[in-house]
């Protein structure tokens, strides 16, 4: 059986991405440095001449909105492609739309993450990479399947490449967004080839001051008392 690619790439900046809130299986906007992401993210996978076949994203609007305008960028028309609830982003359960700091770290080997999650309606670890896992084989084993594109979320897609690469658990990646994990399918395996994150560093729409806090959503309030 041939080799296949897979790149899965992590949706565009959302409002709750700029708000530090947890993402789950809630959604939110994207902002508008979201929508430039999409246009260099799509022009860089212009330039790497992949042929996709086949083209899946999360059943999550953000993930939808990526899609599509990541297509647009890069091949001048939005392609057709399938909403997947397995591909959506892990179920945080009572932690959904709060500040990401309330959501339980990965300690203890992700089992104390996984109980709180569990308790909390959430989901554990193991099913999370069961679900991301089971979707992604599907997709793959599909035998008109050559090249595919699938747009997730940060979270499963850790999920997955630690399930993939497991010696890489403790590898330092930021999930930044629009970041692209390049998997290789072969007999029915998966192997990382490439991660690989798009050049943002020209986009002029405020970015993060040293404060960590969007200045794009900032408020001056020295002009506003100037004003009154």
């Amino acid at each position: 059986m041939p080799k296949k690619l897979l790149y899965a790439m992590r949706h565009c900046e959302t409002l709750f991405n700029v708000q530090h809130k947890s993402q789950g299986w809630c959604d939110s906007p994207v902002t508008p440095r979201g929508i430039e992401q999409c246009r260099i993210a799509g022009e860089d996978l212009a330039r790497r001449g992949v042929e996709f076949d086949h083209f899946y994203t999360s059943t999550s609007e953000r993930c939808c909105d990526t899609m599509e305008m990541v297509c647009q960028a890069a091949f001048g028309e939005v392609k057709p492609y399938v909403r997947k609830k397995g591909l959506r982003e892990c179920g945080f359960g009572i932690f959904e739309a709060k500040d990401d700091f309330c959501e339980p770290d990965f300690v203890g080997g992700g089992k104390v993450r996984s109980a709180i999650m569990s308790a909390g309606g959430g989901e554990t670890d193991q099913e999370v990479n069961e679900r991301i896992g089971g979707c992604l084989s599907e997709i793959m084993a599909d035998p008109d399947t050559t090249n595919v594109l699938v747009v997730s979320s940060g979270g499963s897609l850790r999920h997955f490449f630690m399930e993939v690469e497991p010696e890489n658990r403790a590898a330092p990646i930021r999930n930044s967004n629009c970041m692209v994990y390049v998997f290789e399918w072969e007999d029915g395996q998966f192997r990382c080839a490439e991660i690989y994150q798009q050049d943002f560093s020209g986009l002029d729409l405020g970015g993060l001051d040293g404060s960590g806090v969007p200045n794009r959503f900032q408020v001056d309030l020295a002009a506003l008392a100037e004003a009154d």
